[in-house]
């Protein structure tokens, strides 16, 4: 059996290799091989929302004697998912996204920033919910900001957009960790989970 090496979410290696034809058969389907339904995708971009907003109000909550530095590349990874968002929205509609980088030069305000994915989430949450499959399948060519050619189909753009933002929102927890600061729990089975009946609750 032929062994494939693989790589780290955000390598340029690793979109390049699942771009590639695939000999290896791994006993399960690959990807390209069937749609996802919408329903799952809106779960997915769901959660991600919810992620987001429970990490925003997370590091809200951060004691004020935190350290300034680290918060800062807090607030930058974050801020950086929400702009990495951005220009892929652009590309999905074939319009400019504007970005020279994909990330920010100064520590963003924790307000904007919130507004900011809150209605990146919502577009997305909006746009994989009457996305077609024919959509799906249906190649888009761009370029990376750092002038690289890039070729993904729309769902291989999705799929990125979930992983990117968990990979990153894992870093932050790691870094809160660090800072004595109590990072939520983004699990899908805690979104998924019923919210606890009080006894005020009719």
């Amino acid at each position: 059996m032929t062994m494939t090496t693989f790589y780290p979410f955000g390598n340029r290696q690793a979109a390049a290799w699942l771009l590639a034809p695939q000999p290896v058969d791994f006993g399960y389907p690959q990807p390209g091989a069937g749609p996802m339904s919408n329903h799952a995708l809106v779960q997915m971009f769901e959660h991600k929302a919810w992620s987001n907003q429970r990490l925003i109000a997370a590091l809200r909550a951060a004691p004020e004697g935190v350290d300034r530095r680290e918060m800062a590349i807090v607030l930058l990874t974050l801020e950086h998912t929400g702009i990495v968002d951005r220009i892929f929205k652009a590309r999905l509609t074939g319009g400019e996204h504007g970005f020279a980088a994909v990330t920010g030069d100064t520590r963003p305000d924790i307000d904007r920033l919130a507004e900011m994915l809150r209605a990146t989430d919502a577009w997305y949450v909006d746009y994989v919910g009457r996305v077609s499959e024919e959509e799906l399948e249906a190649v888009v060519e761009f370029t990376y900001v750092d002038g690289d050619p890039g070729r993904m189909t729309k769902g291989q753009i999705l799929g990125h957009l979930i992983t990117h933002g968990a990979a990153h929102r894992g870093a932050i927890g790691g870094r809160l960790g660090a800072m004595h600061v109590a990072g939520p729990s983004d699990m899908m089975t805690t979104f998924r989970r019923p919210e606890p009946v009080t006894s005020d609750t009719p």
